[in-house]
């Protein structure tokens, strides 16, 4: 009996340490771009909570200084609503909109970050003071 020829092309499919060396390098480049594009990375400093009504300002809220979540009521609107202010973040409690698509946008946490009622011409927005505040646009194409 012959014994069987290997192929060379066999050969070069098996990995070799320079091979798992690359993966590793792959595998921490990825893991430190993550870690600097995670969600709060740019924010350093307080949030400010703005409450909108037809580009009016209401009110500001300095978030960092509540010690514990208050409730306030929106009433210079059509339909009223609850916000409650934490020191995290902002959350729509309750609303009598038609829509309460406000209401399902849950909490926002980071400047930048927006909760719209469209029937009551609000928007309850967040800013930061950190090093790096946010623009006002989202994409730049061309």
């Amino acid at each position: 009996m012959a014994t069987p020829v290997r192929s060379s092309g066999a050969e070069r499919l098996r990995p070799t340490p320079g091979d798992a060396v690359v993966a590793v390098l792959i595998l921490l480049a990825a893991l430190a771009l993550a870690w600097a594009l995670r969600p709060g990375a740019a924010e350093g400093g307080a949030l400010t909570a703005r409450v909108t009504v037809d580009g009016q300002v209401l009110a500001e809220y300095d978030l960092s200084a509540l010690d514990a979540p208050v409730e306030v009521a929106v009433d210079q609107v059509p339909w009223p609503l609850v916000v409650e202010l934490s020191s995290t973040g902002v959350r729509v409690l309750e609303s009598q909109c038609p829509g309460q698509d406000c209401l399902r946008t849950g909490a926002i946490h980071a400047a930048g970050e927006q909760i719209i009622c469209l029937p009551n011409r609000l928007i309850l927005s967040l800013e930061g003071s950190g090093p790096a505040p946010s623009p006002d646009f989202d994409v730049i194409a061309g």
